[in-house]
């Protein structure tokens, strides 16, 4: 028997994160492990879930992750409309200075899609993202 252990965030009745688990008794769903690995995913989504209130991007607390969460949901200086890793890599480094490898912002940008925060199409090589939290504020900006 398999059971899933599902976690899902929601914000204005939007989905805004999920994870899922999977285990072979109920004992090892409802056990320690299950719950540490649900305990980090929540921390790891307080970014999500503090929107109201951005990020200090300039902060040394941050993770790159978190930086660069923070600065595609709010920055101006943040690409629109599609983009590419290369192009975030580009301007996160001309925004924060210094370099990132561009296998690191590929891999934050996959996971923020696995987190429901970027919508993404495209093949491997000609991959693109769009930041599902910026259009949707824009488009509510854009209502009132």
């Amino acid at each position: 028997m398999v059971i899933t252990v599902r976690v899902e965030i929601f914000k204005d009745d939007k989905k805004i994160a999920a994870m899922e688990d999977l285990a072979d008794s109920i004992g090892e769903a409802l056990g320690p492990l299950t719950i540490k690995d649900i305990a980090n995913f929540l921390v790891n989504k307080r970014s999500l879930l503090s929107a109201d209130i951005p990020y200090d991007t300039q902060s040394e607390d941050l993770t790159i992750k978190e930086r660069l969460a923070s600065f595609l949901r709010f920055d101006e200086r943040a690409p629109q409309g599609w983009f590419t890793s290369s192009q975030v890599k580009r301007i996160y480094e001309d925004t924060f200075g210094g370099n990132v490898r561009l296998s690191t912002i590929s891999t934050y940008l996959a996971s923020m899609y696995s987190d429901g925060i970027l919508e993404r199409k495209g093949s491997r090589a000609m991959r693109q993202y769009l930041s599902i939290a910026r259009e949707s504020t824009e488009a509510a900006s854009a209502v009132v």
